[in-house]
């Protein structure tokens, strides 16, 4: 039967060693086990109202339940990086995992291959004259967005909404501006059309 001693063992093991720490199905029956019996444990202490020897237990399944999940947290880790380094796994890599780790392992790497493969293929099929075309008219709208005013009096150097600092101008200058903020200025008086 395993023991909590073991568990801190293992996760030891995997924090360690770049390698797995061998599990097998059988282990992974012993920790449902060992915990199924905490609870049981815990039960009747609940029953038998002794809260101090509860309130261990339930920190003992706390603590156990806590360090099976980083366990598998390493685990994953690992396998992710066989993954993303393409290499498989050969036999004596499976002699280490669990059943499921296999299945996750096969999962996760047929959605990579795909994820990485789509990705691939789109950038090969990209466009590039439409995107062009595309972002001239972008520019040629964000050019007719400008306007060319004269500056009729001093003004001084502002920050606009958008965070970008004009100015100052001071008369008399022709410039070009954002056509929105020559609006403001004609308005105001301190500039017109040029």
């Amino acid at each position: 039967m395993i023991t909590y001693s073991e568990f801190i063992r293992i996760r030891r093991a995997e924090e360690e060693n770049k390698d797995f720490t061998p599990l097998s199905d059988k282990t992974l029956d012993e920790m449902r086990s060992y915990v199924s019996l905490a609870k049981r444990s815990l039960l009747e202490a609940q029953n038998a109202n002794d809260e101090e020897r509860a309130s261990e237990i339930s920190l003992q399944i706390k603590n156990t339940v806590s360090t099976i999940d980083s366990i598998f947290n390493l685990r994953l880790k690992k396998l992710m990086n066989l993954i993303l380094l393409d290499i498989p796994l050969t036999q004596q890599i499976k002699d280490k995992l669990l059943t499921r780790e296999i299945e996750i392992y096969d999962q996760l790497k047929a959605n990579v291959s795909s994820f990485k493969s789509s990705i691939i293929t789109d950038i090969k099929n990209a466009a590039p004259a439409e995107e062009l075309k595309e972002s001239k008219k972008e520019e040629e709208q964000g050019a007719s967005d400008k306007s060319v005013i004269k500056v009729l009096s001093d003004i001084p150097q502002f920050v606009w909404k958008n965070h970008k600092t004009y100015g100052p101008y001071s008369f008399p200058n022709v410039i070009e501006i954002d056509k929105e903020i020559a609006d403001i200025l004609i308005k105001s008086g301190k500039a017109v059309l040029a």
